[in-house]
């Protein structure tokens, strides 16, 4: 008899369930990195069929699809046979919401690095560095197939929040905004769509800054739009009125971030201000998202996601004024100060 989703369960098996998560993740990992959904058409085929597509074993491959269907990734029509359902037609590489970028975004690195939370714990320490003896940027430079997948996914990710990031931005007054590590310039480039009387500036190293989004480089925003390289850890040479940080900061610890905020506090004039755009830490936390993001930035990066209390920390360190949180209609708020005289 099939246990009720909706039966009590103790505290000890709600935890145990919660362990499983690895197995669940695992087996819709594997699914996109067969591009199972991509092998199944419109309608119900065979396992024989899509085994053949994907040049897989079909026993193994008909245990995958029972496991997919339990969780309503494809409609079991009989023991050989399977269709799509919404959740499997997500998956496919050609639907416009990029969820299979998504899925791609981490590597066998992510699994082994997930290994090392208890190590990580006891040593407050990142393990990438220790495991791969290299920092992770320096990992994706040596691994250009690691590093497209990656930022695939993190912009699939990431461009489903910017609509919800540049209505919450307050951009009155504003006549020069700065895109800090802004990668390709999405978000500048919508900015600046929606704001005929801003002018912009990407600030990108000089590999990144070679592919920016053709509206930026030569389409009609260009003549508004300002690129630059450099390491804003360093210095920061252009003033603006608003300097953007998304989702960039939360990779670095407090004196790496404290050293951004001055550097661009030293090239602004009193009142530019400085937002941040990362999840959001609360006590208690109301969503998991955050931590477990937190913990993942400890891991790869040595990196953290902050309370509002560390950002006002953080911004007093660089000599700004704290001036509070915003929430989005994403998994993103804007921490934002101000430079003072």
């Amino acid at each position: 008899m099939i246990e009720s989703t909706q039966q009590a369960v103790s505290p000890a098996e709600a935890v145990f369930r919660l362990s499983n998560g690895m197995s669940v993740a695992a087996i819709v990992l594997a699914a996109a990195r067969l591009r199972i959904a991509d092998a199944v058409g419109a309608g119900p085929e065979t396992v024989a069929q899509i085994a053949a597509k994907l040049d897989a074993n079909p026993d193994a491959l008909t245990r995958m699809l029972r496991a997919l269907a339990a969780f309503g990734i494809f409609r079991q029509v009989n023991p050989t046979t399977y269709v799509h359902t919404d959740m499997s037609l997500a998956m496919r590489t050609d639907h416009p919401d990029r969820l299979h970028d998504r899925l791609m975004t981490g590597g066998d690195w992510g699994w082994t690095m997930w290994g090392k939370l208890p190590e990580a714990i006891r040593t407050g320490e990142c393990a990438f560095d220790k495991v791969y003896g290299t920092d992770f940027f320096s990992y994706l430079d040596a691994d250009p197939a690691a590093q497209d997948m990656i930022y695939s996914g993190v912009t699939a990710w990431s461009d489903q929040m910017l609509p919800s990031i540049v209505d919450a931005l307050d951009l009155n007054g504003v006549r020069t905004f700065a895109d800090m590590g802004g990668g390709k310039g999405a978000l500048l480039r919508m900015v600046l769509q929606r704001y005929p009387d801003i002018e912009g500036l990407l600030y990108e190293d000089e590999r990144t800054l070679r592919v920016v989004l053709d509206d930026l480089r030569t389409g009609e925003l260009a003549n508004r739009c300002r690129l630059a390289s450099g390491d804003f850890f360093e210095k920061v040479e252009h003033a603006a009125d608003l300097y953007l940080f998304k989702l960039t900061l939360h990779m670095y610890d407090d004196e790496k971030v404290a050293a951004a905020l001055r550097n661009c506090a030293q090239a602004a004039a009193p009142g530019a201000r400085v937002v941040i755009a990362d999840p959001l830490l609360t006590d208690p936390p109301v969503h998991p998202f955050a931590s477990s993001m937190d913990l993942h930035m400890l891991l790869v990066m040595g990196g953290r996601e902050r309370t509002e209390g560390d950002y006002k920390a953080v911004f007093e360190r660089a000599g700004l004024r704290f001036r509070g949180v915003t929430p989005t209609d994403s998994v993103l708020h804007l921490a934002e100060g101000e430079v003072v005289a």
